[in-house]
């Protein structure tokens, strides 16, 4: 990598990404428009699917799974979209994900396989175990690429039929772009409670090694069969998100929207589909 590519990098993270709130790459983290209304607190959650998603939560499907994102990054040439498949065995879950970002100029894609297993203690309890590997590319029209590559890894586990516990670490083995600037390194621990049969709630604390703890949490409320609504909030920096979901069948569409308070909307949709 040359050092013409190095300033470029961290010149534009010193002038973009500061106003996404995340530091290089950071956009690997959101995979799912329910986690965007939800506050982005869905560590624990049994159901969450994508490539942001806790690597344990593919343990607990029982049936193959594919999501498709997409998202309108606060500046209006940040795009990003992404895509995940998971396919339940006996022996476990195995996964792949894909997802960009950027705009013409400048790109980063990532690429992730996964791996999840469930691990039964007695009758009704079960820990599941999940590790995912992510490859990171970020390329710079006249300046060249990088890449490297990551390891992200999760637990899972029901304390009661309502009540999940989730912890999810991402890039333990510090892996960077550029020497002495690490990819995101993040720790989120959350719980997952079934409070009604219609309603759900959600709480995330997140803490990344350059930022201080946030504080993240979400309510899901379904008032009639095929739909639900979603408000969730987030600190460090202050987020106020929202959006609804549908359910038919074997599709559940999501739409999303995160309000920042100084920089404005950013919406989000995804689609599921299990067969």
């Amino acid at each position: 990598m040359s050092f013409p590519f190095r300033l470029f990098v961290l010149g534009v993270g010193a002038s973009v990404v500061p106003l996404l709130s995340f530091a290089q790459s950071s956009y690997d983290l959101y995979g799912s428009a329910r986690a965007d209304a939800l506050g982005y607190s869905t560590t624990a959650a049994p159901s969450a699917v994508g490539v942001h998603a806790n690597p344990a939560a593919s343990a607990t499907q029982d049936q193959p799974v594919a999501s498709f994102y997409a998202r309108q990054g606060i500046l209006s040439v940040l795009r990003y979209g992404a895509a995940h498949v998971t396919v339940p065995f006996t022996w476990g879950a195995p996964s792949a994900g894909a997802s960009t970002f950027g705009f013409e100029n400048y790109r980063e894609v990532h690429l992730s396989a996964g791996y999840a297993r469930g691990i039964s203690f007695g009758t009704t309890r079960a820990v599941h175990l999940g590790l995912k590997v992510r490859y990171h590319h970020t390329s710079i029209t006249r300046y060249g690429s990088t890449g490297a590559v990551g390891l992200n890894v999760g637990v899972l586990v029901a304390l009661l039929r309502s009540l999940h516990l989730g912890a999810h670490a991402t890039n333990v083995n510090g892996a960077s772009l550029i020497p002495g600037e690490p990819l995101p390194r993040t720790l989120a621990v959350g719980l997952h409670y079934q409070a009604l049969d219609d309603v759900t709630v959600l709480a995330d604390v997140f803490k990344d090694v350059r930022f201080p703890l946030s504080v993240r949490g979400g309510i899901e409320v379904r008032p009639v069969a095929p739909l639900l609504f979603r408000v969730g909030l987030t600190t460090m920096p202050v987020r106020f998100t929202g959006g609804a979901g549908v359910r038919l069948g074997p599709l559940r569409a999501s739409i999303a929207a995160e309000q920042h308070q100084e920089l404005g909307w950013s919406p989000s949709a995804s689609l599921r589909v299990q067969w």
